[in-house]
């Protein structure tokens, strides 16, 4: 199975008091993402970033200014959250920083965005009381996250939206199949190498 790189939104958690340079944000927890996706907190593989905990502005990892990195974070878990606290860089040396701080200060700038390697996957089990509609993640390798306008790049949203949708059709289709395991089956093999394509 091919690794795919995917952004997912995230939400602020608490903005920090004036003077403070840090604010923390949840990064994932349990429950169904927008995208008709769940990242169980044990599926997260935190390693990599761990040795270089950057957080930058848009998704801008790949990017020649070095100011479009704002600080960096620290993660843990806690009450059923991945957590990130960044520490932004001080005006002096990043002024890209120091804006993007006190927008979050003032409320405009409120979200923020992962990009993981999805390495391995899987449509939700009835068995396991898991939603059939629903595509869960067993391991992902968090790369970055960043502090966003938007939770997530609109292009990869509605690829992800028309992807889930899509997945809902064919398992309702399933559904009335008389052989729903296999239709399903063979539906899930075409949404899988879509995944792949992301």
């Amino acid at each position: 199975m091919k690794d795919n790189n995917l952004n997912i939104g995230l939400e602020l958690r608490a903005a920090a008091n004036d003077d403070s340079r840090e604010v923390e944000f949840v990064i994932s927890s349990n429950s169904v993402d927008a995208h008709g996706t769940v990242i169980p907190l044990s599926a997260w593989k935190l390693e990599r970033y761990l040795k270089n905990p950057i957080v930058t502005y848009g998704h801008s990892a790949g990017s020649n200014d070095p100011d479009k990195i704002i600080g960096t974070s620290v993660i843990e878990v806690k009450d059923n959250e991945l957590r990130a606290t960044v520490t932004f860089e001080p005006e002096d040396i990043n002024p890209l920083a120091e804006k993007v701080l006190k927008k979050i200060k003032a409320g405009t700038l409120r979200m923020a965005s992962v990009g993981f390697r999805a390495k391995k996957w899987h449509w939700g089990d009835k068995n396991k009381g898991e939603d059939p509609v629903v595509l869960y993640f067993d391991e992902v390798e968090l790369l970055e996250w960043s502090i966003v306008p938007v939770g997530s790049n609109p292009d990869a949203m509605k690829r992800m939206d028309e992807f889930i949708t899509e997945c809902k059709g064919a398992c309702e289709i399933g559904e009335r199949e008389q052989f729903p395991e296999k239709r399903m089956a063979a539906k899930r093999a075409v949404l899988e190498r879509k995944i792949k394509n992301l």
